[in-house]
């Protein structure tokens, strides 16, 4: 194959066509595509995977795929939970050896970096100089900067600090058309010069270009936390507690409130637990905001029960995907989580057709839930379902869900991103929006060539 004679020769060890590499980048870690591999269905693998190191080998490569009409898929840290980077006839690139820093600017509070450098190495090394991006998801551990802007990310100290459209400046792209550009020529805080273009990479799953570099926005770590754990004898009580909370204007970086049957799996609690983590670099403002926290959920009929319970979480938060795994697999069954997001008037709704119609499909346990990230107008409610190994159930269970979830007000998808999973219901939320984003899909990759194909 041309195509690929010309990878090797371009990129020499840095191209390989083994079939040990290529099995490692067939899929991420969506749940379907594991299960399926655990069953030992016959599944599809790329047919090379490189490894760039720095801005001009991507673009090379974005070339050779124009010049020969090849697919080919950016690849961070695989911890996406949608398909959006399975690279079943594709070209991987993998850009985690694009993994520097490039500067820290303290007095802008940003730094700026190339896209493969893993999140937990960037924030370890912020911390060291007194700095932290606050931006910190379930996928810590693995996951990559470019993975993160491409999936549309958040994470668990969103309330306070927000989500990765936040936090993200200013970026290096590499387009499909063969072009390498910044977004602006000068990083700022806000600019009304145009559409902010971040916002068509932000979620776009790698389809719409290649992000190389990015410019985040850093805080400084913070001298005072507070740490406290309530429980509510109601579910979406605990939630509009937050809400009043939030319009009083004392903001805690973390809230997690599991329900019931979650706080029973993990805390032994019977009841709706509620984790806080309030921080701040004044004493005076870190002071005030615990005494509103504390007021306004004890009015709102929390019960404090102390800190043990957030040590436990923050022991364990990372872990939580292996355990759950190790406790399923003897017994034939598997997971997936499902996030979405609805304004307060629609939240309670949404939660209790979704705890009761989900469930009712046949093959499925009863259904976990906890609300994670907060907002004055709404919340994201996190749903993790325990099934029977099978693929039928599994579309089953994902068809139910997703009409609960239009039905009731809510989004298709609240951080996890679109990927392969949820293609079918897409236009279903986004409406003649859809028209809009394949018309820009066209425009700037006319032969189709970047991406995973999932939905658009």
């Amino acid at each position: 194959m041309e195509f690929i004679e010309n990878l090797k020769k371009k990129f020499g060890e840095k191209c390989s066509t083994e079939r040990e590499v290529l099995k490692v980048y067939w899929r991420d870690y969506w749940p379907l595509a594991i299960m399926n591999e655990s069953l030992g269905k016959k599944v599809r693998y790329p047919i090379a995977v490189i490894w760039p190191e720095n801005t001009e080998e991507v673009l090379e490569v974005v070339k050779l795929a124009n010049k020969y009409g090849f697919k080919i898929v950016p690849y961070g840290g695989g911890s996406g939970v949608t398909g959006a980077a399975l690279g079943a006839d594709s070209v991987v690139i993998d850009l985690r050896r694009m993994n520097k820093i490039i500067s820290l600017n303290k007095e802008d509070l940003t730094v700026t970096v190339e896209s493969g450098i893993y999140l937990k190495e960037l924030e370890e090394k912020l911390n060291k100089e007194g700095y932290t991006l606050r931006h910190i998801p379930q996928s810590y551990p693995e996951a990559v900067i470019g993975g993160l802007i491409s999936t549309f990310s958040i994470g668990q100290y969103s309330t306070k600090y927000g989500g990765i459209e936040d936090i993200v400046l200013n970026m290096e792209v590499v387009t499909p058309y063969g072009e390498v550009t910044w977004l602006r020529k000068n990083t700022v805080p806000r600019s009304a010069a145009g559409p902010d273009l971040k916002m068509l990479f932000i979620g776009g799953e790698g389809q719409f270009g290649i992000v190389t570099k990015a410019v985040l926005k850093i805080y400084p770590l913070p001298k005072y936390i507070w740490m406290n754990t309530y429980v509510f004898e109601d579910f979406i009580e605990a939630n509009f507690a937050v809400r009043q909370l939030l319009k009083t204007g004392a903001i805690p970086a973390v809230i997690r409130i599991y329900d019931r049957e979650d706080s029973n799996v993990r805390f032994n609690i019977d009841g709706n637990v509620m984790l806080i983590i309030v921080e701040n670099n004044n004493e005076k403002l870190h002071n005030a905001t615990i005494e509103v926290v504390s007021d306004t959920l004890a009015s709102s009929g929390g019960e404090e029960i102390g800190d043990k319970y957030v040590e436990k979480w923050m022991e364990n938060r990372f872990d939580i995907i292996s355990e759950i795994t190790k406790f399923l697999i003897p017994m034939n069954m598997w997971f997936d989580t499902i996030e979405t997001v609805a304004t307060w008037s629609n939240l309670g709704k949404l939660y209790k057709a979704f705890k009761k119609e989900v469930a009712e499909i046949e093959g499925v346990l009863p259904v976990l839930a906890h609300s994670s990230h907060f907002y004055l107008n709404g919340a994201c409610i996190y749903f993790t379902m325990i099934y029977e190994k099978n693929e039928k159930v599994y579309w089953n269970m994902w068809e139910k869900a997703m009409e609960v979830i239009l039905d009731n007000g809510g989004s298709i998808s609240h951080h996890h991103g679109i990927g392969r999973l949820k293609g079918k219901w897409i236009k279903d939320e986004i409406l003649g929006g859809y028209d809009i984003i394949n018309r820009i899909k066209s425009a700037l990759d006319t032969r189709n060539i970047i991406g995973s194909g999932g939905w658009i």
